[in-house]
């Protein structure tokens, strides 16, 4: 009877080995760092504004009416430095209170007003000459910043639509590595009509004039790019395998009901190499169970169990997979250590 069970078992791996494995996504929430990376050393910050703009960039003062451009009238002269300061003012006001620099200094007018076909970055000796003159640790820099009003009717007889759309390079200059931390393109979008979240009409809703929707634009632009200096919570997918056996299915459902303890004492039932390639599947689900436990050192290890075996039956699926995943769990354990750094 023990010989006909181990042929049995024997027999199922075989047969399962033919069939198709179901791979399913289990999205988990991690919380990852900033994208910009800043020393904990630093505390106090300078933020300029380069007053760059590129020769097609001459419609400060235009706008566009269901597709017409049209030209503002009594449009203030300093229209552009009013927008930059709501956009330095906003992001100086978000790092303040969520980061919590010591001292954040802006500087709107420092450069003088310059257009070019190249934005190049800072040199590290203007850097270094703007942070010594300010008593400042870290410098960012709104490179340049553009802005654009639109309106569009939606329906006879009701008020147009508004849009603005924003443009920005930001960067930011490390005065002690003489690095660049981060420069990047951002383009959003700020959209006013007279329908609620429920898309029903409502008739008196008041929209902003262009002149409002441009600050408010504005400053929205400037918390954009603050997000990219904070540590927040972000929905990620990963992925785990069920192979064409009860046991497997078993567990996905205990997953589906996040009982992980329960799935996880079915796949080290499969983890031993006896299992065959049954064992690759088990092995990297076991690893999905202790990044789970927030236990990335065990995961780490069910996946180089993984390979070794995924290897040795040159499954090169099972391989691209499991590469994959390791550099996902390589990344999120250097985001760990600077979580911890902080």
């Amino acid at each position: 009877m023990k010989q006909f069970s181990i042929l049995l078992m024997m027999l199922i791996v075989f047969l399962s080995s033919c069939a198709v494995t179901v791979y399913k996504k289990y999205p988990i929430d991690v919380y990852k760092p900033g994208e910009i990376n800043v020393s904990s050393d630093v505390q106090n910050v300078a933020i300029v504004y380069r007053n760059f703009k590129y020769p097609g960039d001459t419609l400060q003062h235009y706008y566009k009416d269901n597709y017409k451009l049209k030209k503002v009238k009594n449009d203030p002269q300093n229209m552009d430095s009013v927008l930059v300061s709501f956009a330095l003012k906003a992001l100086a006001s978000n790092l303040k209170s969520k980061k919590g620099f010591d001292r954040i200094h802006i500087f709107p007018a420092i450069f003088k007003p310059y257009t070019g076909k190249n934005l190049p970055a800072l040199q590290p000796d203007m850097v270094k000459k703007l942070t010594s003159s300010t008593e400042t640790d870290l410098l960012i820099s709104l490179e340049t910043f553009s802005y654009f009003f639109s309106e569009y009717e939606q329906e006879y007889n009701t008020p147009k639509s508004r849009e603005v759309i924003t443009a920005a390079v930001w960067a930011v200059y490390d005065p002690q590595t003489e690095k660049v931390l981060d420069r990047k393109s951002m383009i959003d979008t700020v959209f006013w009509n007279n329908y609620d979240d429920n898309g029903k009409y409502v008739k008196n809703k008041k929209l902003p004039p262009r002149q409002t929707a441009l600050k408010i634009a504005s400053q929205l632009a400037g918390e954009s790019y603050s997000r990219r200096f904070m540590a927040s919570w972000q929905t990620v997918n990963r992925i785990y395998s069920i192979p064409p056996l009860p046991d497997f299915e078993q567990a996905d459902k205990f997953v589906a009901d996040k009982k992980w303890d329960s799935a996880m004492q079915i796949w080290k039932r499969y983890a031993h190499e006896k299992n065959g390639k049954m064992a690759i599947n088990a092995r990297y689900n076991l690893a999905l169970a202790y990044e789970m436990k927030d236990d990335i050192l065990t995961a780490w290890k069910w996946l180089v169990a993984a390979q070794e075996l995924a290897t040795k039956y040159n499954s090169k699926e099972d391989i691209k997979l499991i590469l994959s995943y390791q550099k996902i769990l390589a990344k999120r354990k250097k985001d760990i250590d600077r979580l911890n750094q902080g």
